[in-house]
């Protein structure tokens, strides 16, 4: 059968399409079937060019059928004052890992925050006391908040404690 042709996802239409929740359970499920040995191999790459580095990440997953996946990301933290730019972007590239068709070719920055959120809610809870009602969070930017918000998933959260070298981003 041939494939229908590769979909194409922006940045907003991936935030409309999942939850916080949805990562989490998301997550859950890769880093369990990852212990069952049902995930491909990783890979990381990682390049300097002049402003900017390059992170390359690969891996994937056994599940009805096997999907691969690569992530490229450039990161220059010039880019806000530069060019008015996110300072990380990139693109992630889902392919059938049985015939290596693109299947989906994804802005990577919604992914990459709400992943990294979600890879926090997992941690804690299976690693944080279940009654833990206080938490620290140091760096207040974007990853900093959506772990705060990942904690509150899983965690009965009373008290947070906020650090950040700038005290306006703190105060958000």
């Amino acid at each position: 059968m041939k494939p229908p042709g590769t979909l194409l996802l922006t940045r907003s239409e991936i935030a409309s399409l999942l939850s916080l929740k949805d990562y989490i359970r998301g997550i859950e499920e890769a880093f369990k079937m990852h212990a069952q040995g049902r995930s491909l191999a990783t890979g990381l790459l990682h390049i300097d060019s002049n402003d900017v580095e390059f992170h390359i990440k690969a891996g994937g997953l056994r599940l009805g059928r096997t999907y691969f996946a690569l992530k490229v990301n450039g990161s220059s933290f010039q880019n806000r004052e530069r060019y008015d730019l996110p300072n990380i972007m990139g693109a992630i590239i889902l392919f059938d890992g049985d015939n290596g068709y693109p299947l989906a070719v994804m802005d990577s920055i919604e992914i990459t925050i709400q992943r990294t959120g979600a890879a926090t809610a997992v941690a804690a809870k299976y690693l944080a006391r279940t009654d833990a009602t206080t938490a620290t969070i140091c760096g207040c930017g974007n990853q900093g908040r959506i772990q705060l918000k990942a904690l509150k998933e899983v965690l009965p959260l009373e008290r947070v404690y906020a650090f950040d070298m700038n005290r306006e981003a703190a105060g958000k």
